[in-house]
């Protein structure tokens, strides 16, 4: 018998879906299929059939322009968090990627990479922090899935957005998109344009820490939507979205976890006047994430947390408003200034740190060093 096709199948690429469900061993009609998540860079599907379910997902090439070191890479970490879950020294559960029929890691149709993905019943992600116990949950999460990857041998894993996290390149990026951007953007953009440019003395603060500071692999991408959470326990049970998986330093996972958990509204809310941090989140946040570590951090590292607060959010406005000027080619978005909006939403919580650094400071040293 075969299920029943949910109405949100007729408005997917059917034809196509059938052709990639066919390499993953599946017949469309036997499925129901539906979007699953929000995410600005992945199209994303959980498939049911009558036996099983799983995930179904959409590589997007003009953001991974290498997506089978994507899948690669994923497979790579999978198999050690696997090594590291069995022995009892990681406490959530990996997410791993299953096989076509050819036993590959994904799918190549009419041009385009589709992945299978295992698939975690009665779970349920968040888009925002609720309670200071919630952040406590998040942010040992997340530091758990770095730690057990410290043994892991950094070089194996492809540098999947070459310089992701690296705030001179995405400077230099920045530059070329104002030297090539439409005057009508460049005027939209002015008052943006002209206070990131006058923040060098903190770019090359960032340069300077960066020297001194030992790569890990780092997940690149610490959104508390990147994690879920159990139905009937309301605990972490697995760290989500590897495919920026790659050698990284933790301040920019702990930095971009405080920076998408303690604003009062959303990243790509206008309401700029509303926006306020909640600073019992980040100190939760700040203690779950160092004692998740188990005294492994080093001091410099511990230091950096700091620089990383203030730094993931200035850097993702030079990325929202260097896609803004570029005429919006990497992030999606619904109208035409989405990426201006979140990028003013960005630098003003930028701001607000910077305010608050004393305060941050004195959170980040005085948090234990671990839960023993």
């Amino acid at each position: 018998m075969s299920i029943k096709k949910h109405p949100m199948t007729s408005a997917l690429p059917h034809k196509l879906l059938a052709q990639v469900l066919a390499q993953f061993g599946y017949a469309i009609e036997n499925c129901k299929i539906t979007l699953l998540g929000n995410g600005l860079i992945n199209n994303t599907y959980l498939v049911q059939t009558l036996d099983n379910s799983f995930v179904l997902q959409h590589i997007n090439q003009q953001v991974f322009n290498a997506p089978r070191q994507v899948t690669d890479n994923a497979d790579l970490i999978s198999a050690h968090l696997k090594i590291k879950s069995d022995n009892k020294s990681y406490p959530l559960t990996p997410i791993y990627q299953l096989r076509s029929i050819d036993n590959k890691n994904h799918v190549k149709v009419q041009g385009q990479y589709w992945r299978s993905l295992h698939y975690i019943p009665q779970c349920y992600t968040l888009e925002s922090i609720t309670s200071v116990e919630q952040a406590s949950l998040v942010a040992r999460a997340f530091a758990q899935f770095t730690a057990a990857l410290s043994d892991f041998n950094s070089e194996e894993l492809a540098e999947i957005i070459a310089h992701f996290h690296n705030l001179s390149i995405r400077i230099k990026q920045f530059q070329q998109a104002l030297a090539s951007a439409e005057d009508t953007r460049l005027a939209a953009a002015q008052t943006s344009i002209a206070f990131i440019q006058s923040q060098q003395t903190f770019i090359d603060s960032i340069a300077e820490i960066t020297k001194n500071l030992p790569l890990r692999v780092t997940h690149n991408d610490t959104k508390i939507n990147n994690l879920l959470f159990s139905k009937a326990t309301n605990q972490p049970v697995a760290v989500i979205d590897l495919d920026t998986c790659m050698p990284g330093y933790v301040m920019h996972d702990f930095g971009d976890m405080v920076r998408s958990c303690c604003p009062s509204i959303a990243e790509d809310s206008a309401e700029l006047d509303n926006m306020s941090i909640n600073f019992e989140i980040l100190t939760a946040l700040t203690n779950a994430y160092i004692e998740g570590f188990n005294g492994s951090l080093s001091e410099i590292e511990r230091r950096s947390l700091i620089f990383g607060i203030k730094l993931m959010p200035f850097m993702l406005s030079i990325r929202f408003l260097t896609d803004f000027l570029n005429g919006d080619r990497y992030f999606k978005t619904t109208y035409a200034s989405h990426n201006l909006v979140r990028a003013k939403n960005q630098l003003q919580l930028y701001r607000l740190f910077c305010q608050q650094e004393a305060l941050l400071t004195n959170i980040v040293l005085s948090a234990p060093t671990s839960n023993t």
